[in-house]
């Protein structure tokens, strides 16, 4: 058996340690980029040029993203339940499924965050020069080794980065159905007076207004005395009406939630949302190069969204 010197073993030591003290110099100046560049692109008037990428063919993306993400994390819990069950290889085919149509505004919002955050551009490699520097201070290691390192470690974030972005991503169409959830709900209690907690509840209360109108306009003594009448004894909706109501509640809501990053976006950023996000990923990038591992952030917006969801449709269940 071959024993390696004491020297080359303490040769690796060192070389490790210089290549994790260049990592965290790097994700250390990316998190002192967050502040400006959520200030950039999330505050007024960056807001706008980041929202105004979802007019054109955004404005069919979106509501297709919205309706995708419910099967999507479906599709990601059985693909956890399979890992569990030690089925790797369909577990990994479960996780490349894509988590919908990428939109114009997702696209744009990804490059700005490899370009201005990580330093990712076809003339520089922030990372690498970071581990190359980490290793040119320890004087007994080769500045060969630390550019084949970087390397290695460069195709690593890329692999870690691809999935983290994409992620990222999901967070935009996330925030968008929280969005109109919310807007849902305001306008069922100030319109309605009915909770009215997403797309489904406040299309179905429409229905149902819309049928005691048509009711009271058809009854025998008149619409007024109707309308008392079906106040009192209202009759339900049929299901046609119920459909056309909740459709187009939806399209009007796919269309609010285009545009609603320019409400939403300087709040989050306001709140510190966007900025815990961004250093979250950054985070969870870091751990992944550091251990050699890849999907660590999973950001819990779209499982809040799914939520709101499940209260929607317990809601209408419920009346």
């Amino acid at each position: 058996m071959t024993v390696k010197p004491a020297a080359d073993t303490a040769d690796q030591a060192a070389l490790v340690a210089a290549i994790e003290r260049g990592i965290e110099r790097y994700f250390n100046e990316c998190r002192r980029r967050v502040p400006a560049f959520v200030t950039r692109h999330f505050h007024y008037p960056g807001a706008w040029q980041t929202n105004r990428r979802a007019l054109g063919w955004d404005m069919l993306r979106a509501p297709c993203n919205l309706l995708w993400v419910p099967f999507y994390l479906a599709l990601q819990g059985v693909a956890w339940g399979v890992a569990a069950l030690n089925m790797g290889r369909l577990a990994r085919l479960l996780r490349r499924v894509p988590s919908g149509m990428q939109t114009t505004m997702q696209r744009y919002l990804m490059q700005c965050a490899t370009s201005e955050l990580l330093l990712r551009t076809t003339d520089q490699n922030r990372l690498r020069e970071c581990i190359v520097a980490a290793i040119i201070e320890h004087e007994s290691l080769m500045p060969a080794s630390g550019a084949i390192t970087g390397a290695e470690n460069e195709r690593h974030l890329e692999q870690s980065l691809s999935d983290a972005l994409s992620q990222y991503a999901l967070t935009r169409t996330a925030t968008a159905d929280i969005s109109n959830t919310l807007l849902a709900t305001i306008a069922g209690a100030f319109t309605l007076q009915k909770f009215t907690p997403g797309g489904i509840a406040i299309g179905m209360t429409l229905a149902g207004i819309v049928a005691n109108r048509w009711a009271a306009w058809d009854f025998i003594l008149g619409p007024t005395v109707g309308g008392w009448y079906y106040a009192l004894f209202p009759i339900s909706p049929d299901a046609g009406l119920i459909v056309f109501s909740t459709a187009a509640v939806m399209v009007l809501m796919a269309i609010f939630a285009c545009f609603s990053g320019l409400i939403s976006d300087p709040l989050q950023g306001f709140c510190g949302i966007h900025q815990r996000r961004l250093n979250r990923m950054l985070d969870s990038l870091e751990r992944d190069l550091k251990q050699r591992t890849s999907g660590s952030f999973r950001p819990k917006d779209a499982y809040l969204a799914r939520l709101l969801d499940i209260v929607d449709a317990a809601r209408v269940g419920i009346t």
